[in-house]
């Protein structure tokens, strides 16, 4: 009866034991806070020019996936066009600048460190080559002192109206016109008066 007692009481510790383990590792909101600020200093920092310089003309935002902005065209293979959706979902864009009155992307800002690894020109070689495909300006500032406001609003403007005329001066996909899309003659009604 003792012994029954006792593997009793074991057993009695080990569900006791396993319940405190589950409910630990089981919380249905497991988060905390990534860090104290969504920029790190060096960004808030480029953020305070990047407004100075702008901020009347854009909207800035910051830390923008590049699958917001982007999309993959139509026409591509569905193995090619989920490689490209996973690419671009793992890229984050340091500043995106939006026209204030219809939102529409203007520009992509990356704020590279003052001594670029060879990742990082990878990154950008990416980020450049599907922005461009895409007609969005992206505009790389290394993070250093010494940026004059004036100076800077007539970099990204000047970038903003080359890619404006770029697009505007890139052919159009044709559609037929009315006078092109005339009926032919066997189905015209002829009206005897």
């Amino acid at each position: 009866m003792e012994i029954l007692l006792i593997l009793f009481v074991i057993a009695l510790i080990g569900v006791a034991i396993l319940a405190s383990r589950i409910s630990e590792t089981y919380t249905p909101y497991p988060y905390q806070p990534r860090q104290k600020s969504l920029c790190s200093a060096v960004e808030a920092q480029f953020l305070t020019l990047l407004e100075k310089s702008v901020g009347d003309d854009y909207r800035i935002f910051t830390k923008v996936r590049l699958n917001d902005i982007v999309t993959v065209r139509k026409g591509v293979s569905r193995s090619a066009s989920r490689s490209a959706q996973n690419k671009a979902n793992q890229k984050v864009l340091d500043y995106v600048l939006c026209d204030r009155e219809t939102m529409q992307v203007k520009a992509a800002i990356e704020l590279e460190p003052a001594n670029s690894a060879g990742e990082q020109g990878k990154r950008n070689w990416f980020l450049k080559n599907t922005l461009t495909a895409a007609g969005i300006p992206f505009l790389r500032f290394k993070a250093k002192p010494g940026y004059r406001v004036a100076d800077m609003r007539d970099y990204i403007n000047g970038k903003i109206m080359q890619a404006e005329h770029v697009r505007a001066a890139a052919p159009k996909a044709r559609r037929p016109a009315d006078s092109d899309r005339a009926e032919p003659a066997h189905t015209k009604e002829v009206v005897a008066a």
